[in-house]
């Protein structure tokens, strides 16, 4: 008995014990707005909220006259052809409903306001879309999984997908196509048949349409697109590299022909580094169960062994090799190149930030992960131990640059379980210029929260590789989903932005957010300076000795 209710204990505490704002790592109220969001394209709920204010926490700063939403500067010029639901009739044990092909608002930055990676690069990034999908690996992940998401970002456009340290897929390759010309279309029948299933299947993939009509699709598809009746889309990538210098090795070193093979692919926008993740502050792991010969392949391992990927990059082992490293990509690319760091504590980045003023030499982004920060494959341990929570984290990045004078030059990017509007307006507000979500777009694909990951018997076959689980995501209904979220996340941004007196949400900052404590105190940090550390350090300690004593107090009383 005990073994069943240790095997049941996760969903009676999910659906019957724990309250909507409780569970871990993904509490009830934001699985339900992330599935709202996904399938309906809004958030909208009724009768308040259900957070307890009585807590110490971020809050965003009204404005006494908000804009109205005529007032702001977005791209909605080019809508976006989807897919969401209309609930027809709900009851306790059954729900109808209906599918509708829609256009929504894509909620785009203009021009004016994108952000641009690597401006000083001779392929810089230009970002339109404030939030993208953080690393996942094919293999931590399914192909179905990246399939999705993929194609969610390229129909969403705007947004970007980052590779995770297992090396480009075809899968994260994936391509989408629009008919914009049938009558520049050539007459022979297996075009006209493409042409005719595109029409009544918007935004149809590769995968799909080989799958559909043979070995002999793709090559009527491009010529299509080169004939100007299908527009192709793609999910801007960022080639992430870690450790285990999978995308970038041959014969289980750093081969620099397999590198620039994959960094210079036109859909590889930047490239990212990985030095550390919030959930292990060391290499990644992948489980030898997770492991297909398609895997084995893309990252250059072999089958029937665990893969530990090394705690640190075996290509240098201090700060000038790193940045060395960093410079000579570079020039190789001509493309933004940035790292991926968690903070450890105030004095994180300062041997990194001092070395770049002295030398010049810098990354072009670097991406930090929170504590909070998910993963594939982890130990205990790390995962409640390792690095500071991902606000704490953003504010000591920023400031630590701003104190160097280095801060222009350098876009972060914040990721942590920032799954929600709210929290990515405050991640921005305290010094983030963009950001990245993971479980999040596992959860619009059909993540339940299982905690499988590892085990390759994912329920919903999101992490899963075997045939019977995967199958359980159909990526023609979950790209949708994925698209649907991305853009109901980026109204969210600007409809917050505007309610803080902002024409767009890239011009938040600290002046749009406070720190309200457990005692009613209000804190500001837009005035913050080189001279105020121990002072912060000092309040954060009254704030804790003040919390733990009112605990005792209600425990006394």
């Amino acid at each position: 008995m005990r073994y069943i209710f240790e095997m049941i204990g996760p969903e009676f505490r999910q659906y019957w014990f724990l309250n909507d704002k409780e569970g871990r790592p993904v509490d009830r109220d934001t699985q339900e707005t992330i599935a709202k969001a996904g399938k309906y394209a809004n958030t909208v709920i009724g009768f308040g909220s259900k957070k307890n204010f009585d807590k110490t926490d971020f809050y965003l700063t009204n404005s006494m006259f908000p804009l109205n939403v005529e007032e702001l500067q977005v791209d909605n010029d080019h809508p976006i052809e989807t897919y969401t639901y209309t609930i027809i009739n709900e009851s306790l044990t059954n729900r109808k409903e209906k599918r509708n092909k829609v256009q929504i608002k894509p909620w785009h930055l203009t021009d004016e306001n994108s952000i641009i990676i690597g401006k000083d690069r001779k392929h810089p990034f230009h970002v339109k879309g404030l939030l993208g999908i953080s690393a996942m690996s094919y293999g931590a992940l399914s192909k179905s999984a990246v399939k999705a998401m993929a194609q969610g970002v390229a129909i969403s456009g705007g947004s970007y997908m980052n590779t995770g340290e297992g090396g480009i897929s075809p899968y994260h390759l994936s391509k989408v196509y629009d008919i914009i010309d049938t009558s520049k279309a050539p007459t022979d029948r297996l075009s006209e048949k493409i042409i005719k299933y595109v029409e009544k299947n918007p935004h149809a993939s590769n995968f799909e349409l080989e799958k559909h009509f043979g070995e002999s699709a793709p090559e009527a598809v491009e010529q299509l697109v080169q004939d100007g009746v299908f527009k192709q889309k793609g999910a801007d990538l960022i080639f992430q590299v870690g450790s285990g210098l999978f995308g970038a090795r041959k014969d289980g070193v750093y081969h620099e022909e397999t590198f620039i093979k994959n960094a210079m692919r036109p859909e590889v926008k930047a490239i990212e580094m990985k030095l550390a993740q919030g959930a292990k502050v060391r290499g990644g792991k992948l489980p030898k169960e997770k492991i297909t010969p398609e895997i084995a392949e893309i990252r250059g391992i072999k089958m029937g062994k665990d893969v530990e990927s090394p705690n640190r990059f075996p290509l240098f082992s201090d700060t000038e090799g790193l940045f060395k490293l960093i410079t000579h990509w570079q020039e190789i690319t001509g493309k933004p190149v940035g790292i991926k760091v968690v903070a450890g504590d105030t004095h994180s980045f300062d041997e990194l930030a001092s070395y770049m003023k002295e030398t010049g030499k810098k990354p072009d982004f670097i991406s930090i992960d929170g504590a909070e920060g998910g993963t594939g494959a982890t130990y205990q341990e790390m995962a409640d131990s390792l690095g500071l929570p991902i606000f704490s984290g953003i504010l000591i990045l920023d400031q630590t640059l701003r104190k160097y004078g280095l801060r222009d030059d350098i876009k972060i990017i914040a990721s942590g379980m920032l799954a929600t509007a709210n929290k990515m307006a405050i991640a921005l507000s305290l010094g983030a210029d963009l950001i990245y979500i993971a479980r999040a777009a596992m959860n619009t694909v059909g993540c339940i929260n299982a905690g499988k990951c590892h085990t390759n018997h994912c329920p919903v076959g999101v992490t899963s590789h075997l045939p019977h689980l995967e199958a359980g995501i159909v990526v023609e209904e979950k790209r949708f989903r994925t698209a649907n979220y991305l853009t109901t996340m980026r109204q969210g941004l600007f409809m917050l932005g505007a309610s803080c007196g902002l024409a767009s949400p890239s011009e938040f900052s600290k002046e749009h957010v406070s720190l309200r404590t457990i005692d009613n105190r209000v804190k500001k940090y837009e005035n913050y300076s080189e001279g105020q550390n121990e002072k912060q350090d000092d309040n954060i300690e009254h704030i804790l000795h003040h919390q733990e004593a009112k605990k005792r107090e209600v425990v006394n009383s």
